[in-house]
């Protein structure tokens, strides 16, 4: 018998309307399917049936179900939460699958993976863990569904993988998927490098001014309080060269 319970009532499908009505008296509508069984639809409590989901959420639970039909007759089966359909705005649950599970009958279902202990590649290494994989697909029996897959590490040296057909999986639980599905992986740490030099690149620096030559390299002079001294006054011209006489022509004989 599965460690959850709770109750549901038989109830007739009314569509829309029917569903709204439901919701205002404290219930919500419910369907469960099965692989050998025809579908028919409850009424469940819309106040115990959110916290149930938040108590075996991730877990695959197995819940109980006691079921009161139309004629007062209770019954009890073996259910697993399928789907639940949400309010967009408030994220209530407006209504909700159920699988019927078949003690007899093999199901297919996703379970976590749980890594444990520390690698020897990380502790002595100095090697980082990478966990890719966090759940399975798996296929057992309801009897047999784990709450997890664990998986001892603490062996794992540096650049070493652990793939998935290096795991013996439990008793009744057959692996699905790729068997080279990579669970751990101790690596080594990367170190950055320096970016190298560009040959013929030129190094940031300070801009060096050079003195220019001739008169563009002579300082303007300073006066006594420090300020720029005017410019001298030009000399007085040195008079002009008086030109020499033109030769007188030659005078007629």
């Amino acid at each position: 018998m599965a460690e959850y319970k709770f109750e549901a009532s038989a109830r007739t499908p009314g569509g829309k309307k029917g569903a709204r009505a439901l919701r205002s008296t404290g219930k919500l509508p419910a369907v469960v399917y099965g692989a050998s069984i025809k579908p028919y639809t409850v009424e469940v409590s819309a106040k115990e049936l959110p916290l149930l989901y938040l108590r075996t959420l991730g877990k695959n639970a197995l819940l109980t179900m006691e079921l009161t039909d139309a004629a007062g007759a209770k019954s009890q089966s073996t259910v697993m939460f399928k789907e639940i359909q949400r309010e967009p705005v408030k994220d209530k649950f407006r209504h909700i699958d159920f699988y019927h599970v078949d003690p007899k009958h093999p199901i297919k279902l996703r379970v976590p993976v749980i890594l444990d202990g520390i690698p020897v590649g990380v502790k002595e290494s100095g090697g980082i863990l990478n966990h890719p994989t966090r759940n399975l697909v798996v296929k057992c029996l309801p009897a047999d569904i784990p709450a997890e897959i664990r998986i001892d590490i603490s062996g794992m040296l540096l650049d070493q993988s652990l793939l998935l057909k290096d795991v013996k999986p439990p008793k009744g639980v057959v692996f699905l998927g790729d068997s080279h599905i990579l669970l751990a992986q101790v690596t080594a740490v990367e170190e950055e490098k320096a970016p190298e030099p560009v040959p013929g690149a030129a190094t940031a620096g300070p801009e060096v001014i050079k003195e220019k030559k001739g008169d563009e390299a002579a300082a303007a002079p300073v006066g006594k309080d420090g300020k720029p001294a005017p410019a001298a006054k030009d000399a007085k011209a040195a008079p002009a060269a008086k030109a020499a006489p033109a030769a007188k022509a030659p005078g007629k004989k």
